[in-house]
């Protein structure tokens, strides 16, 4: 498993969040976007936010049925990623009142985790986000977007 392989010593410059849905998506299919920025995280090349909310989603959305038959083939596929998430990642907490900045209340805890943890970049697939288009300093891409930018030599 390639989740536990990054060097948590070496301290990555970009801070960034990634959707419940690129993560998902991801996990799904070892060849997109989602996949790459992934294995982006796994090799340091920046560092993950999460909130205790976001994990508490991903948690939910992960344990239903239909993934788990999607990954029957690596069934510890999704345990390992949690504890790599919560291990190699950095916890944000705190509140900050985001209320009206986003029509989906549900996705304001990605708001809140960019701006306390000073996000560079939050990387979703949801239309909401994506027609903000930056939050304070923030800027809200989709993954191909995120891809071609950490992919551009530092």
């Amino acid at each position: 498993m390639p989740f536990l392989h990054h060097d948590a010593s070496v301290p990555a410059m970009m801070r960034v969040i990634l959707d419940t849905n690129v993560i998902v998506s991801g996990l799904i299919s070892p060849h997109g976007s989602p996949a790459q920025i992934l294995k982006h995280w796994y090799h340091g090349d920046f560092t993950l936010l999460y909130t205790p909310d976001m994990i508490a989603e991903l948690e939910d959305v992960l344990r239903r049925a239909w993934l788990h038959q999607r990954l029957a083939d690596t069934p510890r596929k999704i345990p390992d990623f949690l504890e790599a998430v919560t291990f190699l990642g950095e916890i944000v907490v705190g509140y900050v009142n985001v209320a009206g900045k986003i029509r989906d209340p549900f996705d304001e805890m990605f708001l809140i985790c960019a701006e306390l943890g000073h996000a560079h970049y939050l990387v979703s697939g949801d239309k909401d986000l994506l027609d903000l288009t930056k939050h304070k300093e923030t800027r809200i891409l989709t993954s191909a977007q995120f891809l071609q930018i950490i992919a551009e030599p530092r």
